[in-house]
């Protein structure tokens, strides 16, 4: 069975979290990361051994790899990042 790649939007401290459900997953794996702070997102990224860095959601959404994602963003900015994430089916 193939795993299911995940894209993270966002990595607040809430991330830490998140990414636990996905530690140890045989079912899901983080594939991809992103943030507005690059240097952020290229430090969770060493850290998780993820695959791929993004900060711009939208150029993460075009990435085929990625099955869905989990929005972490503040929750003001949600409404058009789940909106872009549907019209992109993840």
């Amino acid at each position: 069975m193939k795993r299911i790649n995940i894209g993270f939007i966002g990595l607040g401290r809430i991330t830490d979290l998140h990414y636990l459900g996905y530690k140890n997953n045989t079912l899901a794996k983080l594939y991809a990361v992103c943030d507005v702070n690059k240097k952020l997102a290229e430090q969770r990224a060493k850290q998780w051994h993820v695959e791929a860095i993004y900060t711009d959601y939208n150029e993460m959404l075009k990435d085929s790899n990625i099955d869905a994602v989990e929005i972490l963003t503040p929750h003001s900015l949600h409404e058009p990042v789940t909106i872009a994430a549907a019209k992109a089916s993840k």
